[in-house]
């Protein structure tokens, strides 16, 4: 059986103070804020036991954060080592890593390319709009970041570019996408800046609507509105649109998953399905949990030293989960446009509500959507 497994090597510990960061926000709810940087042991029991749950299927790697690699080099060295060991089945492995891409270097470069790494590098456009990620300083981190993304771009590193939508993001994203063009960056993917999070006195997270305490000040200068996310849609699609039909294709993670949608085929990407899928999230120590936005206390499933994946697969937390995710607003089930947004992702469906920016979207994208493969 196919497993996905997101492991966070380093727990939230970061060198960066991005101001709109999720899991800095999300880990401040729970007991342990950070669960330490993973230990070998730790490392060969998930692997180990991912190729056991795997059989001859395939096992599919991630490492993020915090900042993943601050785990250090030697950690992702033995990370390959280990696989050649226990992959006795030799089933197909696909290795990711999202970074801030501020401790890149020739030999991170090189342990990414023998590994076959897919690197997600956290850049948001140019050095305006990139101006929210600063380091533990409060020095900016734009030329470093750029900088990694030649450095693998030398070394033939295979990467995209993550970008997070904030107010300024969206409402620039036309100098955005111009300046990813210049640089060579033909993998882009966007995804809406989270809320932080609140929680009710059982611990689970409430929506965003039901917040009692007003945002601070600050946030609400870079939280999206839902016409800001809607012009956003509308202005990067035509973009992106302009570029399929010129033969200068770029891809957008999104847009690309919406062309899939809409010629009725399954999209790739985890949130636009309708419902959540076994996930396996693992922190520096080894708790479980069955998706990375919700790594709080109340979603804890164990530890994967004292288990292993065919229990956690059927573990409540991981069933009911799933089960909340596939519920659908009463609103939804008439609207034409369900098959193509599906209520989007379990998370985000508790913050804004991009219902209307959706309807807005698809009225126009639609019909291009339709003839584009």
């Amino acid at each position: 059986m196919n497993i996905s497994i997101m492991m966070k090597p380093a727990s939230s510990n970061c060198n960066l103070r991005c101001k709109y960061c999720f899991y800095n926000d999300l880990s401040s709810h729970r007991e342990m804020p950070s669960r330490g940087i993973m230990s070998q042991d730790t490392l060969r029991n998930i692997l180990k036991k991912a190729f056991d749950f795997a059989g001859d299927d395939k096992v599919m790697l991630s490492f993020q954060g915090g900042e993943p690699l601050i785990a250090g080099k030697e950690f992702f060295k033995n990370v390959h080592a280990i696989i050649r060991e226990l992959n006795v089945r030799k089933c197909p492995v696909y290795i990711g890593i999202q970074t801030n891409g501020t401790l890149i270097d020739d030999e991170c470069c090189g342990i990414f390319k023998r590994g076959g790494y897919l690197v997600g590098l956290s850049l948001d456009g140019d050095e305006i709009a990139d101006s929210l990620r600063i380091d533990a300083n409060g020095e900016p981190t734009f030329q470093r970041v750029l900088s990694a993304a030649k450095l693998m771009q030398k070394h033939g590193v295979e990467f995209n570019i993550l970008t997070v939508l904030t107010k300024q993001v969206a409402q620039r994203i036309d100098r955005i996408y111009a300046f990813f063009k210049k640089q060579g960056f033909r993998h882009l993917q966007f995804i809406p800046m989270l809320k932080p999070l609140r929680l009710d006195e059982n611990g689970k997270p409430i929506s965003a609507c039901e917040y009692s305490t007003p945002f601070p000040s600050e946030e609400e200068n870079y939280v999206m509105s839902g016409e800001d996310y809607a012009y956003f849609l509308k202005k990067c699609f035509s973009l992106y649109l302009k570029d399929f039909v010129d033969g200068k294709y770029t891809s957008i993670r999104q847009f690309d998953n919406f062309v899939r949608l809409a010629h009725h085929e399954i999209p790739e990407q985890c949130g636009m399905d309708g419902h959540c899928c076994h996930q396996f999230v693992i922190e520096g120590d080894g708790e479980v949990y069955p998706c990375d936005f919700y790594c709080v206390d109340c979603y804890d499933m164990g530890n994967i030293n004292d288990t292993d994946f065919f229990a956690l697969s059927k573990h409540p937390i991981a069933t009911q989960f799933i089960k909340e995710s596939m519920q659908i607003d009463e609103k939804c089930k008439a609207c034409k446009y369900y098959a193509l947004c599906k209520n989007g992702c379990k998370r985000e469906r508790i913050d804004i509500d991009k219902c209307d920016a959706y309807k807005q979207f698809f009225a126009y994208a639609l019909p291009h959507l339709q003839r584009m493969s």
